[in-house]
């Protein structure tokens, strides 16, 4: 795919403590432990599930156990957090997905404090950069090692790798990609810590990106197909894109093709009107500009099926209107 990475570096032994808390963070905490590396891991404090009733650690948590690694998980980081970790003698802090923001006395604890940020800082600063770059339709992202700062990720850089994107990708894929090359660009900066020097990020505007919300999956059929295409592969898994299909819920899980092949085109039709569903792509929608192909779909209640299984028996939803 184009994948561009500045690397240098030499071995040199380091002994961090690893903060993150999401199924993202996991192969670098894996990879890291390998090597001897971890001295312990921070990670949030376990939470409820999706039933509500029973506490859960976090992914983070759950690979630390496996790796027989010691584990903090303070409700905030305050004195008592504080003396915890200045006991356990690390000497870096490596930050991957964590959720907690540090303050400064906490970050004085450590000569060394990174950030691994899945973005091309200063692009998509901020908690949700994934669900960002789908949203943006951004034709290349990648991820950042920044020295992490107390304004929100305006560290300077230590390292990047950036690669191109294809359209098609979803929350859940892009998260996989960037889980699986975080491992390497974190190794090569640990290991190369008296040649990687810092610099500033780009002086060019930063955006920003703030927490993904339940309506944030809500659409507009009033939009154009290419926002639609966007919004709802930035919204899967989760909150999932959702609608109405003649007053009732729906979600809508994936749709066909690359948000950069969509044609320019106008429609006849009232925007979410279901105009035909086509073998191979779905059901062919009308939107505010350009047709949406819809070919994941989940009613309340029930699993996901392709628009095929959808449809089977439902001959009558031609016509019928997404609101």
């Amino acid at each position: 795919m184009g994948e561009e990475v500045e690397r240098q570096g030499e071995e040199e032994e380091v002994r961090l403590l690893f903060a993150g808390t999401d199924e993202i963070a996991v192969p670098t905490l894996e990879a890291l432990a390998s090597q001897k590396l971890v001295g312990a891991v921070l990670t949030t404090p376990d939470a409820p599930g999706k039933r509500g009733s029973v506490l859960l650690p976090s992914p983070v948590k759950a690979a630390a156990g496996r790796l027989g690694l010691p584990v903090l998980q303070p409700d905030r980081l305050g004195s008592e957090a504080r003396k915890q970790v200045s006991q356990l003698g690390c000497d870096v802090l490596l930050s991957f997905c964590y959720g907690k923001i540090f303050g400064p006395k906490f970050l004085s604890l450590f000569p060394l404090k990174f950030n691994i940020h899945p973005s091309l800082l200063p692009h998509h600063r901020g908690c949700s950069p994934i669900q960002a770059a789908i949203l943006g339709q951004d034709r290349k992202t990648g991820i950042s090692i920044q020295d992490i700062a107390l304004a929100i990720d305006e560290g300077d850089i230590y390292i990047t790798q950036s690669f191109e994107l294809d359209g098609t990708e979803t929350t859940a894929s892009l998260c996989e990609r960037v889980s699986k090359l975080a491992p390497a660009l974190a190794l090569n900066l640990l290991e190369g810590l008296d040649v990687y020097k810092p610099r500033r990020q780009l002086d060019i505007p930063a955006d920003y990106t703030g927490f993904i919300k339940k309506e944030d999956g809500r659409l507009d059929f009033t939009g154009s197909a290419a926002q639609l295409h966007a919004q709802v592969r930035a919204c899967y898994p989760w909150p999932k894109a959702h609608c109405l299909l003649d007053g009732s819920p729906i979600s809508i899980t994936s749709v066909y093709g690359s948000v950069f092949d969509l044609p320019d085109e106008e429609c006849a039709e009232e925007p979410g009107t279901v105009v035909a569903h086509v073998k191979g792509k779905g059901l062919k929608v009308a939107t505010g500009h350009g047709y949406l192909y819809i070919n994941g779909l989940q009613a309340p209640t029930k699993k996901e099926m392709d628009s095929a299984s959808f449809i089977n028996g439902r001959r009558g939803d031609m016509g019928r209107l997404f609101s």
